[in-house]
């Protein structure tokens, strides 16, 4: 099978995280890359591919079957549409947009023009994740009642040297990072209904919180909270629990808990607790058993999934109506720390395909 060609929008960080794992790829190549920065040149030449600051200009030169969407949240709807204009499927980072106007946008240009639309919440394609996924869709748990979230770590100072981290829309934990823990709690828990979050900017000083505590409620009847900061030197973080991004410092630490009427599970280390036998109470004794998986790449497995959209062998994972989920989660936190006043979460009458 002939390889699909790519190209990456956008030259930051991640877009350059995208372009090399399309290049390690056996299912497809890169075709080109794209950025308003005619800097970003140096690394086109790098890689030996085309590059242009013309998004129109190199999808009509490079005519690829995909484009993956690494811009600023703000250019997300744009270049989603230019994209569909070309008939090319898109891979566009976390959120899907700013607003649930710009993600609606985007959903309604991806139906007309007929192409496929897949969100980058990488951490659906973890197999740690889909473990535990599996555990409490199944049952293991029993009914789901509540999880505990924790994501604590110290960014250091000169990751604020950009200006756009310290300031709304974009910046701040909520959009940056919890966003992924969000969303994770919607693919393992179901939709969230309602959020009450505090937040607070005392330690750095900055237009956005460095910490924050949010109580959530599901559709399901299960509660949860999240406890976050980004202040505080601590090893309780998706990020250096689960050691899928090796700029981390690695620990061997739980940072969620899922909590059922028959057993709960500790995350990442995917530790499960339940009574010994069918004795039940806080009396008896609780026995420890742990699952196994196989360690894999999220974002090179997200990846391999999207060849396999753009084939039309797979429905995406999550789709632009579902990635607009997450994106109300998320503006309701941020509503909510506003307001000082507990949120819905708007949106849940949009179809769900994710």
């Amino acid at each position: 099978m002939n390889h699909l060609r790519l190209v990456v929008v956008g030259l930051g960080w991640i877009g350059r995280k995208h372009a090399q794992v399309v290049q390690d790829s056996d299912a497809c190549e890169l075709a080109g890359v794209c950025d308003l920065d005619d800097a970003h040149a140096a690394f086109a030449d790098e890689c030996g591919v085309s590059f242009n600051a013309d998004l129109d200009a190199i999808l009509a030169e490079t005519k690829p079957d995909g484009a993956i969407i690494a811009t600023a949240n703000g250019a997300h709807g744009v270049v989603a549409e230019c994209c569909a204009r070309h008939g090319v499927h898109v891979l566009v980072e976390k959120p899907v947009a700013d607003t649930l106007k710009e993600a609606q946008c985007i959903i309604t240009a991806a139906d007309a023009a007929g192409i496929r639309v897949l969100v980058g919440h990488h951490r659906r394609h973890s197999p740690l994740i889909r473990e535990a996924r599996s555990l409490v869709a199944d049952g293991t748990l029993g009914k789901l009642v509540g999880v505990s979230m924790l994501w604590a770590l110290y960014k250091p100072d000169d990751y604020f040297d950009v200006e756009w981290r310290r300031q709304r829309p974009g910046g701040g934990p909520v959009f940056i990072n919890l966003i992924h823990e969000l969303d994770c709690l919607r693919f393992i828990c179901g939709d969230i209904r309602r959020v009450y979050a505090e937040g607070s900017a005392d330690a750095r000083g900055l237009a956005v919180e460095d910490t924050l505590g949010i109580t959530l409620s599901f559709k399901s009847g299960a509660v949860g909270s999240i406890l976050a900061s980004d202040t505080t030197p601590a090893p309780w973080s998706y990020e250096a629990t689960t050691g899928e991004n090796p700029h981390y410092f690695h620990t061997a630490e739980n940072c969620y808990h899922f909590l059922g009427t028959e057993g709960s599970l500790a995350f990442p280390r995917l530790e499960l607790w339940r009574h010994a036998d069918e004795r039940h109470g806080w009396q008896y004794p609780l026995e420890k058993s742990s699952s196994s998986v196989s360690a894999g790449d999220p974002i090179a497995i997200q990846l391999e999934h999207f060849c396999r959209v753009i084939r039309g062998e797979e429905e995406p994972l999550i789709d632009a109506r579902d990635g607009a989920h997450s994106l109300a989660a998320a503006l309701a936190v941020i509503e909510s720390i506003e307001t000082r006043a507990p949120v819905e979460v708007a949106g849940l009458e949009m179809e769900n395909r994710g």
